[in-house]
C-alpha cells in the first residue's frame, strides 16, 4: 500500500481518521498529529478524493533530521537531493519540457532561519535532480512540494490535489462567516448521515452544510436564514434538488412542525464573526428552544459556536445535555462543535 496524508483543519483529525476508515476499505492507519491524518491505501488517488473533510492529499517522499542552524540548510537540500521524486505520481509530470514547481514550507521551533529559507534550500536539492525541474514561487506550477519542520525533524511531500479539491469545484458562492466546505462536512459527518433523516440547518447562511448534506442519501433537508441575500445564495449553491426546501425565516420562530426534525446541524451566530445584535445569551436560549421543539426525542443538534457560556447555559436551562465533540482552530477562533440531545 502507499502512505499518504490528508492535511485537516486542527480539531477534526479524529473525524476525518473516522472518515478514512468508512470510505477507504482496507486502510491502514497510521498516525495523526495536528492538522494532518496519516494512512496507507492500494486504492487509486480518485477513490481517495472521497476524503471530503481533508483540506489536501499529500504523497510523504521524506523524513530527515534537520539542524536549528543556518548551516543546516545545506544538509536540508542534500537530503531532498538525495530522496530523489520515485514517488511523484506519473501523471504529474508533462511528457516533455521542463517541469515547474513550487515548495511551500511551514516551521515550528526554534531555528535560526525561516520557512522562506528552508523551501529555498529544498528547491535547489529539487533542481538538482535533472534539467526538467525548474523553480517557480510565483505561480504556474505544474507540482507542488510541502515541506514541514517541526524542531528537529522535517516531512517533504508532494501535494495530490489543488484548490478545487476543497471548494468542491470553487462554482458556490459564500456568504460572510461561511464555513470552508471541508469543515461543514465534517459536522456533517459528525451528525452521522442516514438514508431516513430529516434534516435541518436553521442559520443555514449561503447553504454549505446543506449543500454537503447532499453528499449522502437524505429524507427530507430544510434551511433559512434571515438574510434574503444569503438565502438566495444557498439556494444558487444546493437548491433544485427534490425534497430540499430553503427559505428566508427567524430561526427562533421556525415553520416547522414539532418532532418533524432528525437532525439539525449548524453554524451559529457567534463572537467576533457576527454582530447578532442583541445579547448572545437571549439569542441562543432562544434559538435552542426552538430546536428543542422541532427536533424528534430521539433526534440530535449539532451546534458549532465559541460563544461556550451562552450555549451551555441555554442547555442547561431547557434540560438539553450536552457534550463537546471537538474544539476547532479556526481563523484566530477556537470554536466548539457541541452535540445536544433530549434529556
Amino acid at each position: 500500500m502507499t502512505p499518504y496524508f490528508a492535511t485537516v483543519l486542527p480539531g477534526l483529525e479524529p473525524l476525518l481518521e473516522q472518515e478514512i476508515r468508512f470510505k477507504l476499505p482496507g486502510a491502514a492507519a497510521l498516525g495523526s498529529e495536528r492538522g494532518k491524518v496519516f494512512f496507507a491505501s492500494g486504492l487509486p488517488l480518485e477513490a481517495l478524493k472521497a476524503l471530503r473533510t481533508a483540506d489536501n492529499l499529500y504523497r510523504p517522499l521524506l523524513r530527515f533530521r534537520v539542524g536549528p542552524h543556518k548551516k543546516h540548510l545545506a544538509d536540508l537540500e542534500e537530503a531532498v537531493f538525495r530522496a530523489g521524486l520515485e514517488g511523484l505520481p506519473a501523471e504529474f509530470l508533462p511528457g516533455r519540457g521542463p517541469v515547474r514547481f513550487k515548495v511551500n514550507a511551514g516551521r515550528t521551533g526554534k531555528h535560526a532561519y525561516s520557512r522562506f529559507d528552508a523551501a529555498e534550500a529544498a528547491a535547489r536539492g529539487i533542481a538538482r535532480q535533472g534539467g526538467r525541474w525548474r523553480a517557480e514561487a510565483l505561480g504556474g506550477h505544474e507540482v507542488e512540494f510541502r515541506l514541514d519542520l517541526c524542531h528537529d525533524e522535517a516531512l517533504f511531500a508532494v501535494r495530490l490535489t489543488d484548490a478545487a479539491y476543497r471548494y468542491r469545484g470553487g462554482e458556490r458562492a459564500f456568504a460572510a462567516a461561511a464555513l470552508r466546505p471541508t469543515v461543514a462536512h465534517a459536522l456533517v459527518w459528525a451528525s452521522r448521515p442516514a438514508p431516513a433523516d430529516r434534516f435541518l440547518d436553521p442559520c443555514c447562511g449561503s447553504g454549505t452544510i446543506l449543500t454537503e448534506r447532499l453528499g449522502y442519501p437524505y429524507a427530507r433537508l430544510d434551511g433559512g436564514d434571515l438574510s434574503p441575500e444569503a438565502v438566495a445564495a444557498a439556494r444558487g449553491n444546493a437548491g433544485g434538488r427534490e425534497r430540499l426546501a430553503i427559505r428566508q425565516w427567524d430561526a427562533r420562530r421556525l415553520p416547522i412542525d414539532a418532532g418533524a426534525v432528525d437532525k439539525a446541524v449548524t453554524n451559529l451566530p457567534f463572537g467576533r464573526q457576527i454582530s447578532a445584535g442583541e445579547a448572545m445569551p437571549a439569542l441562543y436560549a432562544d434559538l435552542l428552544r426552538e430546536l428543542k421543539r422541532v427536533v424528534a426525542r430521539d433526534g440530535g443538534i449539532l451546534c458549532l459556536t465559541d460563544a461556550d457560556g451562552a450555549l451551555r447555559e441555554a442547555a442547561e436551562r431547557l434540560r438539553l445535555g450536552w457534550e463537546a465533540v471537538a474544539t476547532l482552530s479556526l481563523k484566530g477562533l477556537h470554536p466548539t462543535l457541541y452535540r445536544l440531545r433530549h434529556a
